[in-house]
């Protein structure tokens, strides 16, 4: 292909399917599909990435762990991989994938049915009666008649500048496309539970501990009403622990709805009503620990075998055989062609009295009006296009790769600094408290402490999910994706059922 540079000492993509064509050309039609998969299938040139996208040798940075294909295993969170297991088996939206990929299947086949022989057939009886003056007369055996006939055609066009291989060729690489497409559904939608179930987790988390700074700050309303009771507190001090008592119920019952909220969105990934989520759905933990830092490799390595970039080659790869289909629809077909046909009064007669034609036929577009030359243009075009979008896909992978690794770090540091202010935050707080107790400062010193102190504690807990979240994001941007074998495959439906005599 025009677009990869010549390498000194192997193979570019488009040499590796030139040698594939110039075998299919002495190949049967069988061997022919074999090859063709082979062909479009092919990985790219390894010096590639380095020539011509501009990968770096290594990420910014890295670790050593080993991380495998389920990579949400890595969690040790078995409710976590209970439910990734549950929605790569019933998600509707992957199922529809899984659909969209048989279909490729299909018309793969459908484009591998032009490396052979068309045939058909016919068989015809026929009872032929005369008519007489009295009407119908069945009595004589002049007036009756039988007859059988019976044809065979055969058609073959002799792919000689490439048309049929080229079509068959960008078939079969969008039905990898396709396949990648599933892969990629099946990546996201494992990311997107596993997110879900983290926020879920630490708004579990959040409940719990704002049920808790509820009863703290319930607690510290009842020592205050007594304090203003016996005319030690003043009246602002029991209204404004009042109002911070509101604020933690207000949270709070805001924390139950967002568990509500993310039950309901983890439904709809599972496909199912959000009452019938299963109970492995409904018993929430602390959140995990974060897994050791995965060992990122060589980007040249890793990006490319990621699905959506591998989609984007196999699309590519589509465009430049369709490129190619279209050169040869300018050229003259030959095809070839059989007919045979025999009859007679009885069956056996076809066989006996026949007739058998052959004949070649030479068939060109001598004036169209500049039709196929645009179409050979418009297919370049496309082909230049998806090379684009194949470059910015591995850009991409690459961008996300090193965001995430970036983030991982600034969100760690983060935290170490929530740590730390939550600590101090607490001795602060004591120290407030004591102080008020003693007269040496207002209860506004106390309310302050007390609000910072419970906000930090949040804070921290959103911080830890975020940091799984972040790494979930690395896992899926670093990941060669799933074995498209092992990927549950959907029963088909009897859609009879849903069907109406009205529609």
């Amino acid at each position: 292909m025009g677009f990869f540079p010549p390498s000194p000492d192997r193979f570019t993509h488009a040499a590796m399917c030139a040698g594939f064509t110039r075998i299919f050309r002495r190949a049967t039609p069988g061997a022919c599909a074999i090859l063709l998969t082979a062909c479009v299938a092919q990985p790219l040139p390894p010096d590639l990435p380095r020539q011509v996208l501009g990968l770096p040798d290594t990420f910014s940075r890295s670790g050593s762990a080993y991380v495998g294909e389920q990579w949400w295993r890595s969690f040790d969170d078995p409710q976590l991989a209970d439910l990734v297991e549950l929605a790569l088996h019933s998600s509707p939206d992957l199922q529809a994938t899984y659909w969209r990929l048989k279909q490729a299947d299909a018309a793969a086949e459908q484009a591998r049915s032009g490396f052979w022989p068309r045939l058909t057939g016919a068989l015809e009886n026929t009872e032929q009666r005369r008519a007489s003056s009295n009407g119908f007369d069945f009595s004589g055996a002049e007036n009756e008649g039988n007859s059988w006939s019976g044809s065979l055609a055969a058609a073959y066009e002799v792919d000689l500048w490439g048309r049929v291989r080229s079509g068959a060729r960008a078939a079969e690489a969008g039905r990898l496309a396709q396949e990648e497409n599933l892969n990629t559904a099946a990546l996201t939608l494992a990311a997107e539970v596993s997110g879900i179930w983290m926020q879920l987790e630490e708004q579990w988390g959040q409940a719990r501990l704002l049920e808790g700074q509820l009863d703290t700050n319930r607690k510290t309303l009842r020592a205050l009403e007594l304090r203003f009771g016996s005319g030690v507190s003043a009246a602002a001090d029991v209204l404004q622990q009042r109002q911070l008592v509101e604020q933690s119920t207000q949270e709070l019952d805001q924390s139950r709805a967002n568990l509500e909220i993310l039950r309901a969105q983890l439904a709809a990934l599972l496909g199912i009503a959000p009452q019938m989520l299963p109970a492995v759905a409904l018993q929430y933990d602390a959140l995990p620990t974060l897994p050791a830092l995965p060992d990122t490799g060589i980007p040249a390595k890793l990006l490319l075998r990621r699905p959506d970039v591998k989609r984007a080659q196999r699309e590519l790869l589509q465009g430049h055989y369709l490129a190619r289909q279209a050169w040869a629809e300018r050229l003259p077909s030959l095809s070839l062609s059989l007919f045979f046909s025999g009859g007679g009064t009885s069956l056996s007669d076809i066989a006996e009295d026949w007739l058998l034609n052959l004949s070649a036929a030479i068939e060109g577009v001598i004036f169209d009006g500049g039709a196929l030359s645009a179409a050979k243009r418009q297919q370049q075009a496309v082909e230049q296009e998806r090379w684009s979008v194949f470059r910015n896909a591995v850009t991409q992978a690459l961008s996300e790769v090193e965001q995430a690794l970036v983030n991982e770090e600034a969100i760690a540091a983060r935290i170490g600094h929530l740590q730390e202010r939550v600590q101090l935050a607490d001795q602060i707080t004591v120290r407030q408290r004591r102080a008020y107790g003693l007269g040496a400062v207002d209860f506004l010193n106390v309310l302050s402490a007390t609000n910072n102190q419970q906000s930090l504690e949040r804070q921290l807990l959103t911080a830890r999910r975020e940091l799984l979240e972040n790494r979930v994001t690395l896992y899926r941007a670093l990941s060669g994706g799933l074995q498209v074998q092992d990927l549950p495959q959907p029963v088909a439906e009897e859609l009879e059922v849903y069907r109406s005599e009205d529609s």
